[in-house]
Parts: structure tokens; sequence; C-alpha cells
């Protein structure tokens, strides 16, 4: 089976912004993802940690920074969503997804290994005679095969929601410093298609 991996390291102005973390956690700036960190997901959670606090988390500060620095003529929030919002937001879906389509694989191959293992069901009787704790050790494997999907779909849900509630509150508040008739969110999605 050929392993899937993904490299994502933090936008590379969120690494200069040396912005405080309210806990002691250092800051995890890059990570390399396969489907064991989807499934054990400690390591992606405390990267998107690290990523949400230093977008969206300090979004007024960041506006305020950006505000105050010289202006060279061009418009500050724009500038702020395409060098540091924008690819944050970027990073953060990428990471998401992967793990969305390592899941759409666990199916596939668990759903494959259930109903098809290669063996007639006279076979399994069989091996189930010669061994009696091979069809309970077949079925528990499957269960922890399903429950590793679950926890996979379930993590990916979740983050997706709330993805979708911190880039609508970040949105909110772009409209109340920068432009009010933009859609913030619909730019995204615009940076996302050029930017892939």
């Amino acid at each position: 089976m050929v392993v899937n991996k993904r490299s994502f390291s933090a936008p590379q102005s969120l690494l200069e912004s040396n912005l405080p973390f309210s806990n002691d956690e250092p800051a995890l700036t890059g990570i390399t993802i396969t489907r064991e960190q989807c499934v054990d997901q400690s390591l992606i959670d405390s990267f998107l940690r690290f990523l949400r606090h230093g977008s969206d988390d300090t979004i007024r500060q960041k506006l305020n920074n950006y505000r105050r620095a010289p202006s060279d003529g061009g418009n500050k929030c724009k500038e702020f969503l395409k060098q540091e919002l924008y690819p944050n937001w970027q990073i953060r879906n990428n990471i998401i997804s992967f793990c969305e389509k390592e899941a759409a694989e666990m199916k596939a191959e668990t759903d494959q290994r259930s109903n098809g293992t290669g063996k007639s069901s006279t076979d399994s009787i069989i091996d189930a005679r010669l061994d009696p704790y091979a069809a309970r050790e077949q079925i528990e494997e499957q269960e922890s095969r399903y429950k590793d999907l679950n926890k996979v779909r379930n993590w990916v849900a979740n983050n997706r929601k709330i993805e979708q509630i911190l880039t609508s509150v970040t949105a909110r508040i772009l409209r109340q410093n920068c432009d009010q008739n933009e859609d913030y969110l619909k730019q995204f999605t615009q940076f996302c298609k050029d930017n892939t």
C-alpha cells in the first residue's frame, strides 16, 4: 500500500509575528501528515491551533498592525488578506481535505476487506472450525478499522464546522474594519482556485 503524505508549514508572516500563546505549549510550525496523524490527530490539532491563533484569534490586532504600518498607497487590508489570512485558511483547509481523502480511502479499503476477503464462505467455516477465535478476531479487526474510519470522519466534520465558524466571524470583522461591501469568503474561494 502506498503511504500518502503531505507536508505543510505555517505562512512566513505568521512565523515572523512572534504572537504569544496563552499556554506554555511550544508552537508547531510545520508538519508532515500521513493517515496515522489523521487517526491520532494530536499533532494536527496542535498545528491547527497554532494557525488559528496566528490569524483568526488575533485578527483585530493584525489589522491594527497593518494600519499602523507606513502606507505605500496600497490597501493594507488586501495586503493582509493576500499575505497572511488567506494562505493560513488555505493550509488549514488542505490539511482537513487530506484527512477527508484518507477517510474515503479507508472506507473503500475496509469495505473491500469486509465484502471480498478472497475466501469463499466454506473456507471461512473451515477456518472457524480449525481456529474458534478466527471469526471473533476477524470481526474485531473489522470493527477496529471502522472505528478508526469513524474517528477520522468525525474529526473532519468537527474541523469543517470550526473553520466555518472562524471564517464567518473573521469575515464579519473584516467587513467592519476594511470594506463592508466585500464578500471575503467568496474572495477566499477564488484565492484557492488561483493558488492551487
